[in-house]
């Protein structure tokens, strides 16, 4: 007889008796009870105390009948959970592993995107002030928070990050800096456009006293730009000359 038929058997009859243990109440809920709980994670938005919570919502306690599976994809359900590792450690711990969801912006009002441009839910978005807020189609929110950060380092010579983006289903992409400006993409040539005005943005400082309300970039020689001055709008489309045509809107 082989070696390997000899382990074969060996590993058969071990798990044979694990199996008449069972069958007999040797292996009890009761019996070898994981009474060790080793977690590994950097706590921002989850607790010990709610992991404890969870495990021990777990019906069983057995080191043998616990379903490690089953506490990983109940510990996954938590909101701001990445993903969970679960494993147990003979004879009576069980480890898990926490890796949390960095929230990088509001995703269509309600939800997140974390940093890899994937949507997670939570019980509220409305404390989270400070992320940017981003609106587009479900399925493109990975790209939609690519195109967001490339962007935002375009736009650096602005000085200002961007506070606000939605894209829609043609593509038409509509921007708000953190300073109020609302900027007009349009649908194509959407990092050629940001340069634009990242590139011009002195000139542009320096055409008026008043601040820009909106840059419209959807030209193919220039932008237009709204001042507003108490009830007056005033609109100018900047061309690549640097060449003002000014003229009043109702």
């Amino acid at each position: 007889m082989g070696k390997a038929m000899q382990l074969t058997i060996i590993f058969s009859l071990l798990v044979l008796l694990l199996v008449v243990a069972m069958m007999s109440g040797l292996i009890q809920s009761d019996r070898w009870r994981i009474s060790q709980l080793e977690v590994a994670a950097d706590y921002n938005r989850i607790t010990p105390e709610q992991l404890r919570l969870m495990v021990a919502k777990t019906p069983e306690r057995s080191f043998f009948r616990l379903d490690a599976e089953k506490v990983k994809a109940d510990i996954e359900l938590m909101p701001w959970v990445r993903y969970a590792h679960v494993v147990k450690q003979w004879p009576d711990t069980l480890r898990i592993t926490i890796k949390e969801h960095q929230a990088i912006a509001i995703w269509n009002g309600v939800d997140l995107l974390n940093q890899s441009g994937e949507v997670f839910q939570v019980d509220a978005v409305d404390h989270l002030k400070a992320l940017p807020r981003i609106y587009g189609l479900s399925e493109d929110s990975a790209l939609t928070l690519e195109n967001f950060n490339r962007f935002n380092q375009l736009l650096k010579p602005v000085g200002f990050e961007i506070s606000e983006a939605k894209v829609n289903e043609r593509g038409d992409w509509r921007l708000v800096l953190r300073n109020g400006l609302e900027v007009m993409l349009g649908s194509e040539k959407h990092e050629a456009r940001v340069l634009r005005l990242a590139e011009t943005w002195e000139q542009l400082l320096a055409a008026s006293k008043q601040l820009p309300e909106r840059v419209d970039l959807r030209y193919s020689n220039g932008y237009v730009v709204r001042w507003r001055s108490d009830n007056e709008v005033t609109e100018r489309k900047l061309n690549i000359g640097l060449t003002f045509d000014q003229r009043e809107m109702g």
